[in-house]
């Protein structure tokens, strides 16, 4: 989860100025993308949406310093966006080897990288698949009952935990709501103001934040 862990580090850089949190998001990166913008232990065949969240760090220091290397890095995960196996609508799986499913935790992985390699690359396309991806994982993994959010749902209805009439998954998990959510909050700060599908992209986000406030523990937050 480097790359989580990298995004508190750039807000940290952001906000105090000091070094220290550059030279360690800069290191960090380092260790895994290589001088020809390669990356160390990747496999594009793999079609992982997990291991598309740390290229915002390369993003990050393409935009401080670029260097080439961290732009051909940021362009063979955009690569992989591109070619990735998708459902019958257009959203990303999960994985490959969880074929035909949306996971809400990968929508974190995947969104905001689309978006801001969107705006550094002059890409507008890449906003409406970002816009795509947060409505259709609302459309069918949100709970009409709670206007909560199940944790995935499968297509094809083929997994085990799926439900036979829905796809989607039998439970809510906060953490994946979690991610879910910050897919929002991280991809609009690139989603261009006029762009057609960012008043639909506010509207779940405010469901989503008054569902959440309802089911709040009173006592404990």
């Amino acid at each position: 989860m480097n790359g989580t862990v990298l995004r508190g580090y750039i807000e940290l850089w952001r906000a105090t100025g000091e070094h220290g949190y550059f030279d360690y998001i800069r290191n960090t990166v380092d260790k895994s993308v290589n001088a020809d913008g390669t990356i160390e232990h990747y496999k594009l065949s793999d079609y992982n949406i997990d291991q598309i969240k740390e290229g915002c760090a390369v993003l990050f220091l393409y935009r401080e310093t670029g260097e080439e290397k961290y732009k051909t890095a940021a362009g063979l995960l955009r690569r992989q966006l591109r070619e990735h196996p998708r459902t019958s609508e257009g959203a990303f799986w999960h994985k490959q080897r969880y074929p035909w499913q949306i996971w809400l935790d990968g929508l974190y992985m995947g969104s905001p990288f689309l978006a801001e390699y969107g705006e550094v690359f002059d890409e507008p396309e890449a906003f409406d698949d970002v816009v795509n991806q947060l409505l259709l994982t609302h459309k069918h993994t949100l709970d009409p009952v709670t206007g909560l959010y199940y944790h995935g749902w499968d297509e094809k209805r083929q997994q085990q935990w799926a439900d036979s009439v829905t796809g989607r998954s039998p439970s809510f998990w906060g953490r994946a709501m979690g991610w879910y959510a910050m897919a929002f909050v991280d991809a609009l700060d690139f989603i261009p103001v006029d762009h057609p599908g960012r008043d639909s992209v506010l509207s779940v986000m405010d469901h989503f934040a008054s569902a959440i406030k309802e089911y709040q523990d009173s006592a404990s937050g």
